[in-house]
């Protein structure tokens, strides 16, 4: 038997940048590619990718990438890979239809690939044998991926639930996870972010009592946010809405493009006139209105974040609105949400948001879900995935409860090499592995000194300092120029700066003097060094060196 490698390049110890290659022979299959959110120490970035190197440096073994749902956390990376690496994706029809648009604003139609595929299909793809299975989700059209491959059955639990009265009524397939279990499974990757709850997550189904219980208090306008993506509780906003007599307009590009997508392939059922444009919001009473809008994890240019700071040119927020939270900051975005909330307090406002109130629940599996994962797919080893350290700790000890011994177990980070053989596991050489940081301009690859330098920028501001010298006269002319924009220093301050610096350019001797590199150097040098010592402060320090 031959063996097969899996190498997680995201989604392990961390919640986001999920992505795992799947390596048999010479061939490679990845299993979703998604981003992760910057955390608040780095600035101006706007997403984070995982590190393609491994799949860049064998681009041409790559033959399909598979996707569980269309997630940020799982499909948002995409434009970044397909752009190194040219290879068909496969999804189910809602995921590459939330997917295609977004791939279409960064990639030329020739380097894409996209192909369809359902819940139920088993299909090839070099010598994997892809399996899709239905789950349930916070998303519709998730799969689980089960992949046949030479050394066993791998199953990638994807993001699930076991939501028994589903929006749309698909429940997850659990025949399948249990004939699976049957033939054999040899590594179950499971999604472990909500192990840390006991019990069963409530059902989707649960956030219309409510959506009713709001729409039942609310004295003037409804906004309801959520992802753009959920269908199901987007689904759930129009049938509430049609029930209390209220019309609904979308605010935000993608929530609109969405609705827009998901009622053309059927995945959407919006009441006859409901739906309106925003602009016609002024034909109607404020408690006849819904406002489905985005900005659930408090994007800058987002709808709802724009109304928040009065910024949003096509409606404000007024006293008497009720906006509905239907959302979980996702983590590293918790400043930016509360600060969103928060300033839609101030403008009077009234904000439903958080567990007790009903209006959003979790898309992953609590305790005894995963318990019943595990039972059905009696899996020959486990892999807790999809979760930060302290989630993937509390599996291992729910599977050690469930009889699992700890060689059963496997407990991998990012760019670990697990290789399975007919006789047994073990982990590899790590490969090289690691984030991209994509700035708000698109770029991929702000580096780490980048962000130090932003960092500092931040903390302590920055100082420009421009010495003139004349190198053919061995002389500095004039005292150095000092601009200070965001350093916390006194003009007095920056005056004994300015001596320190030019007492330590007169001391050099005509040869130095011609040297402008050193110079340089030097200049930053006691800068940085005077300011830590005066005044505890680290600017960054940008020095220019004029020779007249």
């Amino acid at each position: 038997m031959a063996q097969v490698e899996i190498i997680p390049l995201g989604g392990c110890g961390e919640i986001g940048k999920n992505m795992t290659v799947v390596r048999q022979g010479d061939e490679i299959l990845v299993v979703d590619a998604g981003l992760s959110f910057p955390t608040e120490e780095m600035h101006g970035v706007d997403i984070v990718v995982p590190d393609f190197t491994y799949l860049t440096e064998n681009a041409e073994r790559v033959r399909g990438i598979v996707l569980t749902h269309g997630h940020e956390d799982h499909v948002g990376a995409l434009p970044y890979l397909l752009e190194e690496v040219h290879a068909p994706v496969y999804g189910t029809e809602l995921t590459i239809a939330l997917l295609k648009r977004k791939l279409q604003e960064r990639l030329r139609a020739e380097h894409l690939d996209l192909r369809v595929v359902s819940a139920g299909d088993r299909f090839g793809i070099g010598g994997f044998e892809v399996e899709m299975i239905h789950v349930t989700h916070s998303l519709a059209d998730a799969c689980a991926i089960a992949v046949h491959a030479e050394a066993g059955v791998l199953v990638f639990t994807g993001d699930f639930k076991f939501d028994f009265t589903p929006i749309d009524g698909r429940q997850s397939d659990m025949s399948r996870f249990a004939e699976l279990g049957d033939e054999g499974v040899t590594v179950l990757l499971c999604d472990c972010t909500n192990v840390e709850s006991p019990g069963w997550c409530p059902s989707e189904r649960t956030v219309y009592a409510g959506f009713e219980k709001v729409f039942n208090e609310a004295p003037g306008r409804i906004l309801i946010t959520c992802f753009a993506s959920s269908v199901h509780r987007i689904q759930q906003a129009f049938d509430v809405a049609k029930q209390f007599g209220r019309k609904v307009a979308t605010a935000g590009r993608r929530m609109e493009q969405n609705i827009s997508m998901a009622a053309a392939i059927g995945r959407l059922r919006i009441p006859d006139e409901t739906l309106i444009n925003l602009n016609e919001c002024d034909k109607y009473s404020d408690e006849q209105l819904v406002i489905l809008t985005t900005g659930t994890q408090g994007e800058p240019l987002a709808a709802l974040s724009l109304m928040a700071k009065d910024e949003y040119p096509r409606m404000q927020i007024v006293p008497g609105d009720t906006v509905i939270y239907s959302a979980k900051p996702i983590p590293g975005n918790e400043a930016a949400v509360w600060q969103t909330v928060n300033r839609l307090f101030r403008q009077g406002a009234r904000v439903v948001y958080g567990p007790d109130e009903g209006v959003h629940v979790s898309g992953h599996a609590y305790q005894e879900e995963i318990k019943l994962m595990i039972n059905l797919t009696r899996p020959d080893y486990l892999a807790p995935v999809h979760g930060e350290p302290r989630h993937q700790h509390h599996l291992v000890s729910l599977a050690r409860d469930m009889g699992y011994s700890d060689e059963n177990i496997i407990v991998m980070e990012n760019g670990n090499r697990l290789v399975i053989e007919a006789d047994g596991a073990y982990l590899g050489e790590d490969v090289v592995c690691g984030r991209v940081l994509v700035d708000s301009g698109g770029f991929a690859g702000v580096s780490d000194e980048v962000l130090r330098d932003r960092r500092n920028l931040a903390s302590d501001g920055v100082l420009f300092v421009n010495v003139a010298i004349d190198s053919d006269a061995g002389k500095v002319v004039g005292k150095p120029e000092l601009v200070a924009r965001g350093l916390p220093a006194s003009d007095g301050e920056l005056d004994r700066l300015r001596e320190h610096i030019y007492d330590a350019l007169a001391a050099l001797s005509h040869a130095e003097l011609r040297d402008t590199a050193a110079i340089h150097h030097d200049v930053s040098d006691l800068a940085r060094k005077f300011l830590r010592k005066e005044i505890n402060k680290r600017p960054l320090v940008v020095a220019t060196v004029t020779d007249v």
